[in-house]
């Protein structure tokens, strides 16, 4: 008997149980209400990390919820403010062109490109300008910035305009500060060529060249362009003169169709 008390009293379990023994007779022993206060004590702190992990996660789902709303409301902004941007862009561009229009003496007809053919052997635009507007054939087109081409073809609401970036395309010119005569066209590259003037006449780089009036097509004193490259070469009888365009042809959006002059007014 001795010998079975002490190994029980040896083996491992012995304490633990001894001590959940004494805990749950104390448990016994104490009042209702203090038991009752302990049980909520001890749910509480076992429960206390999942309603922290629940609230955790319910903060991270609320987040990803407001981050949704403010990526699609930074969208429709984005989006928005492109919009603006552009709008700005138009209204600069419609402000100059007003400036332009009043500045000349001609009835300038407004058109909107439709189309662009920059490519192949003609070269070409379509605008949203025709007989309705008056718009025939042969008339000169331009930009603020300078001669566009004329119209080769016309319907009722559309004209094909053809570039000056045609070869087939020629303007009548002239040097603004020394009045050399010559002929624009273009003969590839990114310059015009202005040809046909004497060796004799005196043409620097940075001389405006604008339309003579000659050839009946082009009024005088349209903006063709820029001299960038005047050069006498020996043996010669012309100078050798190259023109940067005033008109820049990869972003053309509004020319105006040049409709009468003065001296058909």
């Amino acid at each position: 008997m001795w010998i079975s008390v002490r190994g029980i009293l040896r083996s491992p379990h012995f304490k633990p149980v001894s001590i959940v023994m004494i805990i749950s007779i104390i448990m016994i022993a104490l009042p209702l209400r203090f038991k009752t206060t302990l049980s909520r004590l001890v749910a509480a702190s076992v429960l206390l990390p999942f309603v922290e992990i629940d609230k955790y996660l319910l903060k991270i789902d609320t987040t990803f919820e407001i981050n949704k709303h403010l990526n699609r409301k930074l969208d429709s902004l984005s989006v928005l403010t492109a919009s603006l941007i552009e709008h700005k862009y138009e209204n600069e561009r419609l402000r100059r062109m007003l400036d332009f229009d009043l500045n000349l003496p001609y009835y300038l007809v407004p058109a909107e490109i439709l189309a662009i053919s920059p490519t192949g052997r003609f070269k070409s635009i379509l605008v949203d300008a025709g007989r309705e507007k008056r718009v025939d054939i042969n008339m000169p087109v331009i930009s603020p910035s300078g001669i566009i081409g004329k119209t080769v073809a016309v319907d009722d609401k559309a004209s094909t305009v053809q570039l000056l970036l045609d070869p087939s395309c020629k303007v009548a010119a002239r040097v603004q500060q020394s009045r050399a005569s010559g002929i624009v066209g273009y003969l590839g590259g990114p310059y015009l060529s202005l040809t046909n003037v004497p060796v004799d006449q005196h043409v620097s780089v940075g001389d405006t060249v604008i339309s003579s009036g000659l050839g009946g097509i082009f009024p005088q004193g349209l903006f063709i362009g820029t001299v960038v490259k005047s050069e006498r070469r020996e043996g010669e009888l012309f100078l050798e003169i190259l023109i940067a365009p005033g008109a820049d042809f990869s972003i053309l959006e509004e020319v105006f169709v040049i409709v009468s002059s003065p001296e058909k007014q």
